[in-house]
């Protein structure tokens, strides 16, 4: 047996026992690192993946959060991992996120401005270009469903108010509370934020359905249109 093979078998062996490992006792008995190894498997095939997953925590703070939520380019130039793994741990933060909202709009009213805000700047954190939702209320002003309706640039996003339109209708929603973000770090409203916002006011009244605030999201914090008289 070449010295390849034997490494290709001692790789294939370890593997083996930590997916064992993790089958027995569960993900509540890992280490972080090791967490990170055994996601590591489907995408690095013939690596040690625990060296790897030592040397990405080290170089993101030892978090997870940090590490994930990082530009791919970033975690590729600081560690030194293939483009699949960096694309890898990008789509693994967006899947949580998914999870989370999944969670969340299963029990989350918005009745007042500070649960619309910090609801909206869970959806919006990190996002590194603008997008801009919609969450569709039913009477009782519980979420029926959060929509991305458009995304944009680091410093703009465009609206069709079709696309407004079109899925408050779908969630048959009696209300709506719009947000967006500013990836820049600008929390106060343009004119352009202002004035989409008056506008899509309008449309959304003329077929029977309120539009309770427009949230704008920057560096983990919220303002609400709707607390400061725009509407």
């Amino acid at each position: 047996m070449s010295s390849s093979e034997k490494k290709d078998n001692s790789h294939a062996g370890h593997r083996d026992r930590v997916r064992k490992r993790f089958l027995e006792e569960g993900g509540d008995a890992f280490e972080k690192h090791q967490l990170l190894e055994l996601l590591l498997f489907g995408v690095v095939p013939r690596k040690d993946t625990n060296e790897m997953a030592h040397k990405l925590l080290d170089n993101f703070n030892d978090s997870f959060h940090v590490l994930t939520n990082s530009y791919y380019i970033d975690i590729i130039e600081k560690s030194g991992v293939s483009i699949n793994a960096a694309i890898f741990l990008n789509a693994l933060a967006q899947f949580v996120k998914v999870c989370q909202r999944e969670v969340l709009e299963q029990k989350t009213e918005l009745k007042t401005t500070r649960q619309c805000g910090e609801y909206a700047v869970t959806i919006l954190m990190n996002e590194k270009i603008e997008k801009f939702y919609m969450f569709s209320l039913n009477a009782k002003k519980k979420l029926l469903k959060s929509t991305c309706v458009a995304k944009g640039s680091s410093s703009r996003v465009l609206i069709e108010p079709s696309s407004v339109v079109r899925e408050a209708l779908f969630c048959d929603a009696v209300s709506v509370i719009l947000a967006h973000n500013h990836p820049g770090g600008t929390l106060s409203p343009s004119e352009a934020d202002i004035d989409l916002t008056l506008n899509l006011k309008e449309i959304l009244a003329s077929i029977n359905i309120e539009l309770l605030d427009h949230i704008i999201v920057a560096n983990g914090q919220y303002y609400s249109l709707s607390e400061h008289k725009y509407l």
